[in-house]
């Protein structure tokens, strides 16, 4: 991630200058979040700060990327339209996205899981384009995600837990011996790559709309869907009611599925299992990263709510138990086989 601490936040009076609008239109403050600023706007919009950027772009390139996202998963329906892009600007240092203000509440599981496979879905239907720039588009996608891992973990290697650091380093050898043995690049699509379903809202028709879609990439909807349904991702928002056995993952894959052309389902097939292990091993290397280089204690007590909060759940993931937990949907009598996800 890349920051800029010392650029200000906008303010109430700045955006409404910028966006030529009375300052009552916009709600008094914003709902802070750890990546954006989010002003609802009159007229059903939301105006959508950004702070920071995770693929480590100037502020210029990642309004760019995030505006790109919004235009390109639009014919999808499963995701707010872009109404307009404020440009960088000292009083706007990171720019900002005027987007549908999406009424809804977040998911309840394991009952809305088969909606945010449907949502995803729409995205991964859509026509790959002539010219793919600025997103994400590794020629090498598994080697890709497995150097995430490794760039996350060696330069904490010897401040991790002993049992957390050899399940680790387990997975970064499967991984290893994946590549070697691939057959070529996974069939790509394009992906929100943060699908959580704390991403999700869902309205009162039950349709889920995907909120955050500024860092998509091109590579399997496996990512996707290993996104939105590992252990990790199911318990990472603390707004998401619910928890989710087996049989609902399966549930979810199944919605994904049935809502799919067959050449994409049989695309997505032999890859749903190794997408798994490889987000798994992404996500939870980047968490003990954060554990190792951080004081967890001081964290957890910390009077943030947003820190302690995301202490709390960062201490979960780095439990050898909670590791294994994930682990055991594809190793042990319990694991998942691709034709029982896609079928």
């Amino acid at each position: 991630m890349v920051t800029d601490s010392s650029a200000p936040h906008p303010t109430r009076d700045d955006l409404a200058r910028l966006l030529g609008v009375a300052v009552e239109s916009l709600a008094d403050r914003p709902i802070a979040g750890r990546v954006h600023l989010h002003w609802p706007l009159q007229g059903g919009l939301l105006v959508r700060a950004p702070r920071l950027s995770h693929l480590g772009l100037s502020p210029r390139r990642n309004l760019i990327y995030a505006a790109q996202a919004f235009r390109r998963m639009a014919p999808s329906g499963a995701v707010p339209r872009l109404h307009r892009v404020l440009r960088v600007s000292p009083a706007l240092p990171w720019g900002a996205l005027v987007v549908d203000d999406v009424v809804g509440r977040p998911p309840r599981l394991p009952d809305d899981l088969p909606a945010l496979g449907e949502a995803l879905a729409a995205i991964h239907r859509l026509p790959l384009p002539d010219r793919r720039a600025p997103f994400v588009d590794p020629a090498e996608p598994l080697s890709y995600l497995l150097s995430v891992a490794r760039e996350q973990l060696d330069p904490v290697r010897d401040r991790l837990p002993r049992g957390a650091l050899r399940i680790l380093t387990e997975e970064m050898d499967w991984a290893a011996g994946l590549i070697a043995d691939s057959p070529g690049r996974p069939s790509p699509s394009l992906v929100a790559a943060d699908t959580h379903p704390g991403n999700f809202r869902i309205g009162d028709d039950g349709r889920a709309v995907l909120l955050d879609v500024e860092r998509p990439v091109y590579d399997s909807a496996g990512v996707d869907l290993a996104h939105a349904s590992l252990p990790t991702s199911l318990s990472w928002d603390s707004t998401v009611s619910g928890g989710a056995g087996n049989a609902d993952i399966v549930a979810f894959h199944r919605a994904w599925r049935a809502a799919v052309p067959n050449a994409l389902a049989d695309a997505v097939r032999p890859w749903v299992l190794p997408y798994r292990r490889l987000i798994w091993l992404r996500t939870t290397s980047w968490a003990c990263a954060w554990a190792a280089r951080n004081d967890l204690s001081t964290a957890l007590a910390s009077g943030d709510a947003a820190t302690s909060d995301l202490a709390r759940r960062l201490a979960r993931f780095v439990e050898p138990a909670m590791m294994e937990r994930a682990r055991a949907g594809w190793i042990g009598p319990d694991a998942f086989s691709g034709e029982e996800l896609v079928p």
